[in-house]
């Protein structure tokens, strides 16, 4: 009987033994998991981060080539404004020289 018993405290302290190995392989895997894990969410933080600053550069450079594109429109407009007031001007000398000519060549 007491060797019965002996092997049954045998058995008991083997069986707790390898539950407390299991649980310890359990504890272990599940720690591991979680670094992982922290690890995934620190990358996708750091992948959103990246995507925000590059949101936010894309915005800041397409507000500037608009800028850039409506300055070189009013630089466009107003040369084009000059370059119509010079012709005018140069029509209206052109024709005012004519007329002199004209009158010139009537009066002799």
């Amino acid at each position: 009987m007491e060797t019965l018993r002996r092997a049954i405290a045998d058995n008991r302290e083997v069986f707790v033994s390898i539950v407390n190995k299991q649980s310890d392989e359990q504890r272990q895997t599940h720690d591991n998991l979680i670094e992982d894990l922290e690890k995934v969410i620190d990358e996708v933080y750091q992948m959103r981060v990246k995507a925000e600053s590059s949101e936010k550069k894309v915005v800041e450079d397409t507000f500037k080539l608009q800028k850039a594109v409506n300055d070189l429109e009013a630089h466009i407009n107003t040369s084009i404004i000059t370059e119509k007031s010079v012709r005018k001007a140069a029509d209206r000398q052109l024709a005012e020289e004519l007329d002199q000519l004209r009158t010139s060549l009537a009066a002799r």
